[in-house]
């Protein structure tokens, strides 16, 4: 038993907070990932998780030990990668944490990648924040927003584009308003992903206009608003590639579609090194090539 089985054992614990969920993952005994632990345990002279009958919480030291056991591991892994040893065959787990409403798109593409590359599995974590990504065993991204965090390498993929829109029966039951100004008088679906004030901004040419909308549903999922539109309790500002199906079918209707809409620059993100291991890096390369389609900078009108 080698100290490089230990630590992939030990990332994978920290991850799933399990041992017989590393088994079934890996296909190694659970006895041998308990193994692995012990051994790393006994090698630093420390306890890296603490274990009850219900419950596998990793210690202080387990929480020091996981940065510099992902980057043994990648280094390791990154090595393998330039030497060529693994370029006939892209192969492994990628955990890739992305929001919720790019999550639903991507996971309608996600065949394309695994058609090309059988022997690649990807775990897709939705929700519309993370911490960090080393402690929820991320090895990829997405931010909405700029990155604040220094100790991210960040790429790009365009921005987020938002429509205004409404069903047909809400518009009915409630008029259509003619201007940005008109919309106080209307019900509200607000996407709540923070504290704070959640204006609604709209302009065009020399015109501005600030909406403080009239909240009548609130969530933290844009998923929830975007059902909370389609089932006509009111207007809601959502992604374009979101709802731009919906409004194609008829569906949904967009609102003030000659008034342009803040956007939002959009990135993956992943904790280093630059030289990513072959597996992350396809998926990263996925991530660009499906961004391309729907978050281009060129604002739609």
């Amino acid at each position: 038993m080698d100290l490089l089985s230990a630590l992939h054992s030990f990332v994978r614990v920290a991850a799933t907070g399990s041992f017989s969920a590393v088994s079934r993952e890996t296909g190694v005994s659970q006895p041998t990932i308990s193994r692995h632990i012990a051994l790393l345990e006994a090698h630093y002279g420390t306890t890296l998780f603490a274990r009850t009958t219900r419950s596998l919480m990793m210690t202080e030291d387990g929480r020091s030990l996981l940065p510099h056991a992902y980057e043994v591991l990648e280094i390791l892994e990154t090595a393998e990668t330039v030497l060529g040893r693994r370029r006939a065959s892209v192969s492994g787990l990628v955990r890739l944490g992305v929001t919720t409403a790019f999550g639903l798109y991507l996971t309608k593409r996600l065949g394309e990648l695994l058609e090309r590359h059988p022997d690649l599995s990807v775990e897709v974590v939705m929700r519309d924040s993370f911490g960090d990504l080393v402690e929820e065993g991320l090895d990829l991204a997405v931010r909405v927003g700029e990155i604040a965090e220094g100790s991210l390498i960040a790429r790009k993929l365009g921005v987020v584009r938002k429509w205004l829109v409404a069903s047909p029966e809400c518009l009915k039951r409630c008029g259509t308003p003619e201007h940005p100004r008109d919309l106080p008088e209307y019900p509200a679906i607000v996407y709540n992903y923070g504290g704070g004030r959640h204006d609604w901004n709209f302009y065009r040419e020399e015109e501005e206009s600030v909406i403080a909308p009239s909240t009548v549903f609130r969530a933290n999922s844009s998923e929830a608003v975007f059902y909370a539109v389609s089932s006509d309790i009111g207007i809601g500002l959502l992604p374009e590639f979101l709802v731009r199906d919906s409004v194609k079918e008829g569906k949904l209707v967009r609102l003030f579609a000659d008034w342009k809409i803040p956007t939002l620059p959009f990135y993956a993100v992943h904790t280093g090194p630059r030289t990513l291991p072959l597996r992350t890096r396809t998926v990263l390369d996925f991530l660009i090539d499906v961004s391309s389609d729907v978050l281009k900078e060129a604002p739609s009108v």
